[in-house]
């Protein structure tokens, strides 16, 4: 471990410095420009990620609906 982190004499405030100037040069030769092939690709992956957590909700408050009119309005 102690040989991973000696030649390491930046701290890591310069390394991103360092990164974000990288970035910032590379970008700067080249911006990026989304297509129509990346938002629809982001918004499907934004339906695949939410639609889960909006299907148990649904199964969840079922669930308890029918369990409230069964046992509790008889």
């Amino acid at each position: 471990m102690l040989r991973a982190i000696l030649p390491n004499k930046k701290s890591i405030g310069e390394h991103e410095r360092d990164i974000k100037h990288e970035i910032d040069k590379k970008h700067e030769e080249e911006p990026y420009e989304f297509t129509r092939k990346d938002i629809l690709a982001m918004i499907i992956a934004g339906y695949q990620l939410i639609m889960p957590i909006v299907l148990i909700g649904v199964v969840v408050f079922s669930l308890f609906t029918y369990w409230f009119l069964n046992f509790f309005m008889k």
